[in-house]
Order: structure tokens, then sequence, then C-alpha cells
């Protein structure tokens, strides 16, 4: 959680946490809300999934897990939301996370920010916003999925965001070949500048820099 606050460059920017089910989102909203109060930490959560109440299973758990989130936000950020106008609620939080009215200028008041959004599906299609640097994921996408997901953090905003940050955590290595195929896929095979250089090739090219840089200052006549 100290690094997503490091990612977030003192809460300037917003990050999503994209889960693989509506039980899983709530069960992480549940951990994290316990964590900060812990430690208390200055970080801002809330959750977003599909509202509907069916007659499946877990109907209970989801429906208790949605009433706390909004009570929590309600409290959070004064405001008056139920499941009876859930709509306005997924609203209110795309126009805090995109710094739209009445939010247009919400960078000067952390208060009223969303530092983490978790999530199932919303927000990972469709959504656009410069003020999103950081997209974790807890679940496997595959081909336009990847391209939609990732793209939620590509719009680039001065020194403070050059490039997106996404990581993925459930079966690393099979979600990289998932995100390989996709590039191949829509990049046509020619991922230019996609990219930046992972930290363990910068620290290669950093360490050769140096050396070479030692070597030529050893070669001096002073």
């Amino acid at each position: 959680m100290k690094t997503g606050l490091g990612f977030s460059r003192n809460s300037k920017f917003h990050a999503i946490f994209a889960t693989s089910s509506i039980p899983q989102a709530i069960t992480y909203y549940r951990l994290l809300k316990a964590k900060i109060k812990d430690e208390k930490l200055d970080l801002k959560i809330t959750a977003l999934f599909d509202a509907n109440i069916d007659n499946g299973g877990g109907v209970a758990f989801k429906e208790d897990g949605l009433v706390e989130i909004i009570e929590d936000y309600n409290e959070q950020y004064e405001q008056d939301f139920s499941l009876a106008n859930f709509p306005k609620l997924e609203k209110d939080i795309a126009s805090r996370l995109a710094h739209k009215k009445p939010y247009i200028n919400i960078e000067k008041e952390t208060n009223k920010q969303i530092d983490l959004l978790i999530v199932v599906d919303q927000m990972l299609t469709g959504f656009d916003s410069k003020w999103i640097n950081t997209l974790y994921l807890d679940k496997m996408l595959e081909y336009a999925n990847v391209i939609q997901a990732f793209s939620r953090t590509n719009r680039l905003f001065g020194t403070d965001k050059p490039f997106g940050t996404i990581r993925y955590y459930r079966k690393p290595h099979t979600m990289e070949e998932n995100i390989n195929k996709a590039i191949k896929l829509y990049s046509g095979d020619k991922p230019l500048g996609l990219f930046v250089d992972r930290l363990e090739d910068n620290l290669k090219s950093l360490i050769v820099f140096m050396a070479r840089l030692m070597n030529f200052f050893a070669m001096l006549e002073w």
C-alpha cells in the first residue's frame, strides 16, 4: 500500500484495482479498509460493481457489501447515496476520478479525492481520465480486454506521469503471455515505444554506463 501511495504522487493521481468477482471485490474492500484503520493510513478507497440484486447465490453478502460501501462513501464525502439511486453514485465516482464538474479542481482538495477504486468490470472500458496512472489486476484478461484495461492509464500528463503503471498478480507468467499475444494482434506485431524498460533493464544499463564513465576518467591525465 505504501508503494501505491508513491505511485499516486502524493494523491495527485488515482488507481484502479480490478478483481475477478464481486465477492472478491467486497473482500478486498473490507481487508483494505481494516488495514487503513489499523495503520492510520491516509488512503481513501471505494468500490464499484454491478448493483443489481438477483436471486442467485450470495445475495445477502453482496447486498451487505454494497450497503457498507455506500455508507462509507457517504460518510467520507458527505453524500447521501443509496441503493435506490446507485447510478448517481456511479456518476459521482466517475466525476471524481476524471476531475469533472463538480470536481474540476479536486487535485487541490485531496480529502475529496478517491485514491483507489476497486472494480470487477466497471471503468475498465470506455472510461477515460488522465488522472488515472495505475492499474492493479487480480484477474485474468485476454486480447481486447487487455488493451482496453491497460488503456485506462495511457493518457500522459506532464513530468509526473510520463507513463502509466500496470501491476498484475494472478498467474503472472500466463498473464504476461496474454499481454504479448494481445499486443502482437492489435499492434501489427510492431509494439514500438509501447512499454518503458523494466527496472532491472534500466539498472543494467546504468551499471554499464557508470563503468564506462569510470574508465573514461581513469584514462584522463590530471
